[in-house]
């Protein structure tokens, strides 16, 4: 029942997003301020997909770290984090990049979605090397 609950959290999640991407750039092209384009909610879904990923892994850590095989060094959940509060962390955290990104000047949008996306890669990357894997 565990694994169901989570994989209707990833959906209902991933459909939050991507909403969220919608309506920032509808609100951008409307101000006509920062001047959202089709390029710019590629790039934001492009970081959200790595975003999911690490959450999933950090699932797997929350799952797993009870016996000791893993430890969560994100300080900000803990090193042993309830999954409340991995779900909770990674959806406000994504939320809150796609908020960023909208308010951002199209100058400094790309590098805030491309800095971020491969620092997740990073993070990917290491808990992919040592085991985890993504677990909704």
């Amino acid at each position: 029942m565990a694994k169901h609950t989570g994989k209707s959290i990833a959906i209902i999640a991933s459909i939050a997003l991507a909403t969220s991407v919608g309506q920032a750039a509808e609100i951008l092209a409307t101000k006509q301020t920062s001047h959202w384009k089709l390029q710019d909610s590629l790039w934001e879904a492009a970081y959200l997909v790595t975003h999911i990923a690490d959450w999933g892994q950090t699932r797997d850590i929350a799952m797993n770290c009870g016996d000791g095989s893993y430890v969560e060094m994100n300080p900000l959940i803990g090193s042993c984090p309830r999954m409340a509060r991995v779900n909770g962390y990674f959806l406000a955290t994504a939320l809150l990049h796609v908020g960023a990104s909208a308010m951002l000047p199209a100058r400094y949008r790309r590098f805030f979605q491309t800095s971020t996306m491969v620092m997740e890669l990073g993070y990917i990357t290491n808990n992919y090397n040592i085991g985890l894997r993504v677990n909704f």
